[in-house]
């Protein structure tokens, strides 16, 4: 059989992995996602069809694309998403199905979420202080989401991951209870630099500040290879696992991860590719360029649809602009969709 042709961009980069956001709707308001007067949610005919994805995956992994991420808004409150999950697990040549969630759902979906396919899972927490928690995310409950994490765990999702955005002085004191929390529950945590989209903005803690704090505080903390246990034989700038540098202890069993679009931007190798839950695929999170993939998906023929694709991924940019544009006060806002319905 002939050997489909790989979907590359004009910079030799090649694109095997596809974010999916499921959703623009959330059960939480978090300050950094959305604004306090709330948002223009999408109608639910223009929400993309769980067909629509299927076949778009279907398309893209004949070319290559073997990772798929779900995200949303907040996926679980679609209704049918394990289903989804099942079909897309089906799909030969997809090798890694993981979904990023807020985890209030996670006790009512874990089991069925893991039986369906999905191993990995990432779970957003920005404070483990209940009263923080609330004013950070407006509404939800933290011990909902603790206990989330922990049915994860319960459940066998390997690795859980805890994404936390810091944001100065909002929850940049937490820095080593987090650490310390991950820790006790032997978790992946990755912290990540806080990012102005959609017109929120803060001041970010860039990944070096909270690295220094970290280290100041912990003798064994140490970069790390895949495996926790693998300590580089020299540098300290950690590795990159994806787009997060990777460190870690001497016992193993705690990964802390910094994820630096800001300060050290890791475009060189994106190999990504998002699509909204509105049915556009987006080139870069900081871009508001987007291409309607449900009027490329009324072709019937597959061959069709993916040179459309090729021809937009030609499009893609070397990397992000926000430095250049951070330094014009007026132009901050810079990308101008909120990240509910990006997908992060």
């Amino acid at each position: 059989m002939e050997e489909l042709k790989p979907l590359i961009d004009n910079f030799g980069r090649q694109i095997t992995y596809l974010r999916i956001s499921v959703t623009d709707r959330c059960n939480l308001r978090c300050v950094y996602c959305m604004p306090g007067s709330g948002i223009s949610l999408i109608n639910h005919d223009e929400v993309i069809s769980y067909e629509d994805i299927l076949r778009l995956v279907n398309i893209l992994s004949n070319h290559g694309v073997n990772k798929i991420r779900i995200t949303g808004g907040e996926p679980l409150v679609r209704k049918g998403l394990t289903g989804l999950i099942e079909n897309i697990a089906r799909i030969r040549g997809i090798e890694d199905i993981s979904m990023t969630t807020n985890g209030i759902l996670l006790k009512k979906y874990a089991s069925e979420l893991y039986n369906a396919g999905l191993k990995r899972i990432n779970i957003s927490l920005d404070s483990i202080k209940e009263e923080r928690f609330c004013r950070i995310t407006r509404t939800g409950s933290l011990k909902d989401v603790l206990a989330g994490i922990k049915l994860a765990k319960k459940t066998g999702f390997n690795p859980v991951k805890i994404n936390t955005v810091l944001i100065r002085g909002i929850n940049d004191d937490e820095i080593i209870d987090f650490v310390n929390f991950a820790k006790e529950f032997e978790l992946n945590l990755r912290f990540i630099e806080y990012m102005p989209i959609g017109g929120n903005i803060a001041e970010a803690v860039l990944s070096k500040e909270t690295e220094e704090k970290i280290m100041s505080e912990f003798d064994d903390f140490r970069p790390i290879k895949g495996n926790p246990a693998e300590i580089p034989p020299s540098g300290k700038e950690g590795v990159y696992d994806g787009v997060s540098r990777s460190f870690g202890f001497k016992d193993g069993k705690t990964v802390i991860g910094f994820i630096s679009p800001l300060s050290g931007h890791f475009c060189g190798d994106c190999n990504r590719l998002r699509l909204t839950a509105s049915g556009n695929l987006r080139l870069c999170l900081f871009y508001d360029n987007e291409y309607n993939i449900k009027n490329i998906l009324r072709q019937n023929d597959d061959e069709a649809v993916f040179k459309k694709i090729e021809d937009i991924i030609k499009l893609k940019r070397f990397k992000h602009n926000f430095n250049e544009k951070a330094k014009k006060k007026e132009s901050i806002l810079w990308a101008n969709d909120f990240m509910n319905g990006i997908g992060g």
